[in-house]
């Protein structure tokens, strides 16, 4: 019984033109046919027919590599392309940032407080009384501990209540 392989992923079906070669195969051979025969007819007197070989071998080979290699689904040209983007053409250094939602919930507590403050400030304004007191604002990144700047720390390295535990 007859056998034929079907593959499961369509993105890798590429469709033959000419002998089994795809379009792209088929334009690289030809521009290699182009550039390497007439160095090769060339340089065939001069240099030799071993030497115009070799030569006609190296000139073909980046045709040949263009028109066969390929990774992860991409030709070299977008390998390239991808390369010189993100070497030369971005910044190297990228921030890490998060969307911290324990500060957003924080803001909103804070913003709903002042609102019920300003509700309620023009309220006993309206009727001649007046209302002292105000929404603190804290300042800095909410989500991160103040720094501790009271007293000092009573354990530790170098300090006597710690080197009496010990």
């Amino acid at each position: 019984m007859a056998h034929v392989n079907i593959t499961k992923d369509l993105t890798e079906v590429k469709s033959k033109v000419v002998f089994g070669l795809t379009r792209r195969q088929l334009i690289f051979f030809v521009l290699a046919a182009l550039v390497a025969a007439p160095t090769y007819f060339l340089t065939r007197d001069s240099l030799g027919n071993d030497i115009a070989l070799i030569l006609l071998i190296v000139t073909a080979l980046p045709f040949f590599f263009f028109a066969l290699y390929e990774k992860n689904g991409q030709p070299p040209e977008k390998q390239l392309k991808n390369y010189i983007r993100v070497r030369f053409l971005t910044r190297h250094e990228r921030p890490y940032r998060t969307q911290n939602r324990f500060a957003a919930l924080e803001r909103q507590a804070y913003f709903d407080e002042e609102v019920k403050w300003l509700a309620s400030n023009t309220e006993t304004s309206q009727e001649g009384a007046k209302k002292d007191g105000r929404v603190e604002r804290r300042t800095g990144d909410p989500a991160r501990h103040a720094p501790d700047t009271g007293a000092e720390k009573t354990t530790g390295k170098g300090h006597q209540t710690g080197k009496a535990r010990r």
